[in-house]
């Protein structure tokens, strides 16, 4: 009876670390995928040396500002600005490369998403709203200009693509 109960235990235990020996080496397995598509996305990662030149205004403007709430949210409210004109210059080289049809659609396109920023805009008020503290005023004001400069740095990438 012993000998059964030792012969059982040992099966269990070897069933135990082969089970244990299995997980290991699949976790090794997945442990070395990740690290080699980790590998391979810092190999196709090159950071920006340069920063386009409204964000370098808007750095430069908040350390003139002493950074400041106040300063910091007029800093990036300038920026809406100068996002919305780039916005304009981008939409007027479109304009003259593109067939008329085509033009149309982008035009459609800008006005359904002027319908958008202003949505958004109005989303972000209201959940902002909500919070207290100083600090909020400036992560609206960075949430607002967020919008802007992404449909700035959308149609510019378009111009480029479509002139390359």
């Amino acid at each position: 009876m012993k000998n059964s109960i030792l012969i059982l235990t040992i099966i269990f235990l070897s069933g135990l670390l082969c089970f244990s020996s299995f997980t290991i080496v699949k976790q090794n397995k997945e442990l070395k995928f990740l690290q080699s598509k980790l590998s391979e996305q810092e190999q196709s990662f090159t950071p920006e040396t340069e920063i386009h030149p409204i964000e370098k205004a808007v750095q430069e403007c908040m350390k003139k500002e002493d950074y400041t709430t106040v300063g910091m949210s007029k800093c990036v409210d300038d920026s809406i600005n100068d996002w919305n004109k780039e916005i304009d210059k981008y939409l007027s080289l479109l304009k003259e490369m593109l067939p008329e049809e085509q033009y149309d659609l982008l035009e459609t396109s800008q006005n359904k998403w002027e319908d958008y920023k202003k949505a958004q805009w109005a989303f972000l008020n209201a959940a902002i709203d909500e919070k207290h503290g100083t600090m909020y005023i400036n992560v609206l004001s960075g949430d607002r200009a967020g919008v802007v400069e992404k449909r700035a740095k959308d149609l510019s990438g378009l111009f480029f693509e479509l002139t390359d």
